[in-house]
């Protein structure tokens, strides 16, 4: 019995020693289990944890986003809405907003004259003449040629004006020189509207502040149209991407500035084109323009055109008389006989063609005009028959060279030529008028000017001018001051001009 006993323990003994070691990798096992069930759930929350750390991140940048916008256009507003002022020199005060969308400037320019006769002898008029003569005498003298304030600007950047009074012009008072409106589609097509100089001829465009010399040449003044009420579509391209082009068309009244023709009245528009161009140069830069304009003299109710060289000869007259302007300011046409300076009788339509250059070939500059145009004479000959028509011719040629500099601050000497011829058709007026037979002769001017200019700076200069003209025939009695006798006119003009 005892043996047994022991027995069994010792089965139970060994069974318990044998089975101890699985139960302990059980239960290790179970813990590893655990601790693995452990591990996920924390990698799972650390995963959590993480993507919501990345959606906080995000939204955070999204605000942080949002606020940098918000903050960037309230600063883009704020200097929208602010305004600059400046000054440029040679173009006057500005004041614009910071997109320069909006844009006012203000400008203007003084110009002051020291005219000089080139003779004192007493001037040649042919007898019961001499008053009419002396009364045209252009003796030295001080004047303010002209004065003028500039208005302009811009209004959401393609919309712009221009509003310019003549304060003083020679002995003109207070007029409006020229005030219109544009609209900027593209560089190559622009919209002006207003009172403006036609497109036509190269010194009629340029502005009197710019100008070469202390005036423009005869043949500008005489055949090239002045300011006038009207539209003009303008712009700049290149053909072929190769040559630069400028083109101007233009439709007017044609009766002159709005205080001398405050209605249109003439019966027909005036129509100008100007087409310019730059072909490529191996030296220096060429720019050739071709002009063209189309125009009514006949006096269908008021007064009729009215400008610089052109008038209505006024009452119940259907006729209009032309008379070119000299190189100082004196007309210089009229019937040849007596002085009158009444210049010559025209009617009907004029048609006009020009063509200008300038070459620009540092230090030397060269410009020229020539201007051809036939005149109607409707109904001015005896029983009001037709004369032949009026043919009027002028051209201009300058050189200049810069000493130094150029205009913002430089020496500028220069040299002009010109010449203008009025007559008939045949060369010579062999037809009578209403107010009698051989009332009209051929006018011929030449003149030559010297000028020297210096620009202290882009705002002011000095400038000096010697002037020589000759009139021919009868030189003295068609109306040109300071000449005795057949001899030539002398004048000295010298100019301070101060812009702003």
């Amino acid at each position: 019995m005892d043996q047994r006993k022991w027995w069994v323990r010792g089965v139970v003994l060994g069974s318990a020693l044998l089975l101890a070691p699985v139960g302990a990798w059980a239960d290790k096992f179970t813990e590893l289990e655990q601790a693995f069930e452990t591990q996920q759930k924390s990698l799972q929350q650390l995963q959590q944890e993480m993507h919501r750390l990345r959606q906080d991140r995000t939204a955070q940048q999204t605000d942080i986003d949002r606020r940098v916008m918000e903050v960037e256009k309230k600063a883009a507003d704020a200097a929208a809405s602010s305004l600059l002022t400046g000054y440029e020199p040679g173009k006057g005060f500005f004041l614009k907003s910071a997109d320069d969308q909006f844009r006012l400037n203000l400008s203007g320019y003084v110009q002051n004259w020291m005219q000089v006769e080139g003779s004192k002898e007493n001037e040649d008029f042919p007898a019961g003449t001499v008053a009419a003569g002396n009364a045209r005498h252009d003796a030295s003298t001080f004047k303010m040629r002209r004065a003028r304030i500039i208005l302009s600007g811009t209004i959401y950047k393609d919309f712009g004006f221009h509003i310019e009074p003549e304060l003083v012009s020679g002995g003109q008072g207070t007029r409006l020189e020229a005030a219109f409106a544009t609209y900027t589609y593209a560089p190559w097509a622009k919209v002006k509207v207003g009172q403006f100089r036609d497109m036509y001829g190269l010194e009629m465009m340029t502005a009197s502040q710019d100008l070469d010399f202390a005036e423009r040449a005869v043949a500008s003044r005489a055949l090239s149209p002045d300011l006038q009420m009207g539209l003009m579509v303008s712009g700049n391209l290149k053909l072929a991407n190769v040559l630069p082009v400028y083109y101007g068309l233009g439709i007017f009244n044609g009766c002159g500035r709005v205080d001398q023709c405050a209605t249109d009245n003439d019966g027909d528009k005036e129509y100008t084109g100007r087409f310019a161009f730059s072909p490529p140069m191996p030296i220096g830069n060429l720019t050739i323009g071709l002009n063209a304009d189309h125009r009514n003299f006949d006096i269908v109710r008021g007064n009729g055109a009215n400008d610089l060289v052109t008038k209505p000869v006024g009452g119940t007259s259907p006729n209009h008389r032309f008379n070119p302007i000299g190189p100082t300011g004196t007309t210089l046409a009229g019937n040849g006989v007596g002085g009158t300076q009444n210049g010559f009788l025209i009617n009907g339509d004029r048609e006009t063609g020009g063509v200008d250059f300038v070459f620009d070939w540092y230090p030397f500059i060269a410009k020229g005009e020539y201007h051809y145009a036939l005149q109607k004479r409707n109904g001015l000959g005896v029983g009001g028959k037709d004369l032949d028509e009026l043919q009027m011719q002028g051209t201009y040629g300058t050189i200049g060279y810069w000493i130094f500099g150029n205009k913002r601050n430089g020496l500028l000497a220069n040299t002009r030529y010109e010449y203008m011829r009025v007559d008939d058709r045949k060369g010579h007026f062999n037809s009578a008028t209403p107010a009698g037979p051989g009332q009209e002769e051929t006018l011929e001017m030449q003149s030559g000017t010297l000028g020297l200019t210096w620009y202290v700076n882009p705002s002011v200069w000095l400038r000096g001018n010697y002037i020589v003209t000759d009139l021919s025939p009868n030189k003295n009695q068609v109306g040109m001051s300071n000449s005795h006798g057949r001899n030539v006119a002398q004048q000295g003009i010298a100019e301070l001009m101060v812009k702003f």
